[in-house]
């Protein structure tokens, strides 16, 4: 009767930590994955800024003849 409860102790004990360490390796990952995925929408974000500064370029071109 000891042993026996032991060794459910021992397996659940088993099955806790292994829980615990998956968990946290999956929280490792999802925290990586919105790393990259920060740096990919700062990157995004630059692009984008510097296309309406070449749009806004191109509208005042265009004005400028329009005006001529």
């Amino acid at each position: 009767m000891d042993y026996e409860v032991v060794s459910i102790a021992i397996g659940a004990l088993g099955g806790i930590i292994g829980t615990w360490v998956k968990m946290t390796n999956e929280v490792t990952t999802i925290k990586a994955r919105l790393f990259s995925l920060e740096k990919q929408e700062t990157k995004v974000q630059q692009s984008l800024d510097f296309l309406v500064d070449g749009v806004n370029d191109i509208k005042l071109l265009l004005a400028k003849k329009g005006i001529q």
